[in-house]
């Protein structure tokens, strides 16, 4: 197992619940929750066989994370069953109009998010609240020519001035972009992956205005690293791998940067070799 020499970054693409292979990602990783920072980038509740055990983890390593889509969904749903507002609720339709919701608008798995709410604590409830949209890297990680570094659920959209001005809708449900003028974002695969497009037009961009991106939410497209995005949703859920992208500076004050993965169990259901996985 590898030991941390040092303070790293540890970022965490969708754990869904796979309680066991985040446990174990951590100790391949060498986790030391007091020199490294962990980052969990969304969806790291829901559909897999142990969201409870995840939170209790995140919280024990004292992780940072980001809002992803089934956080969203289990933060609505605990707000209408207790009448709750929350210090970071959004708007409850999450209808914009720069946002195609697309052809069957926005699909939750409803389910998960009940159980969790049903066995989740006051504290874990205020965690995954906790839980903001967009979080700014206070260091240029990737080097000073890729600019600063963000990282959120599902991405951003290249042609918007500032973070504070992305649609909260597409940062939790984007996954493509329509051409021809690639202006509107989308939750469905009917357009082009935004990643090319953002990639695109960062290298248009002197290197003082880029910004690499952090993301998850796109199962489909799996592990995506490149010059200015980095998917780290590596389909844990569907017996794929779960994935650390994992930051760390070298003698001279370089960033240098490691993939970390571990073999996940099949956990969905509909798929042959599915595993129950509830330890």
């Amino acid at each position: 197992m590898p030991q941390s020499s040092e303070e790293r970054l540890v970022f965490v693409g969708d754990i869904h619940g796979c309680n066991v292979e985040f446990a174990e990602l951590m100790k391949q990783v060498g986790f030391d929750k007091s020199k490294d920072k962990l980052v969990l980038l969304g969806d790291f509740i829901s559909k897999g066989p142990d969201s409870i055990a995840v939170l209790e983890l995140a919280m024990e390593l004292d992780a940072a994370c980001v809002r992803g889509n089934h956080e969203n969904t289990l933060l609505r749903r605990y707000a209408k069953k207790h009448r709750q507002t929350f210090d970071n609720d959004l708007d409850d339709e999450f209808q914009s109009g720069d946002f195609d919701a697309g052809e069957g608008g926005f699909v939750h798995v409803f389910a998960d998010e009940k159980k969790i709410i049903k066995k989740a604590t006051d504290e874990q409830i205020a965690y995954i609240d906790s839980c903001p949209l967009i979080l700014r890297v206070p260091e240029q990680i990737f080097g000073a020519d890729h600019g600063e570094v963000s990282a959120t659920h599902a991405g951003l959209m290249w042609n918007v001035a500032t973070l504070e001005e992305q649609d909260p809708a597409v940062l939790l449900y984007m996954r493509t972009i329509i051409p021809p003028d690639n202006s509107t974002a989308s939750p469905t695969r009917d357009g082009i992956l935004w990643n090319e497009v953002w990639n695109d037009y960062q290298e248009t961009l002197p290197p003082s205005e880029r910004r690499t991106v952090l993301y998850g939410h796109d199962a489909k497209t799996g592990l995506a690293i490149r010059e200015y995005s980095k998917g780290l949703d590596s389909r844990c859920y569907k017996g794929d791998y779960l994935t650390a992208l994992v930051a760390k500076k070298d003698s001279n004050g370089r960033w240098e940067h490691e993939i970390v993965s571990v073999k996940c169990q099949i956990h969905d259901p509909k798929l042959p070799g599915y595993v129950d996985g509830r330890y």
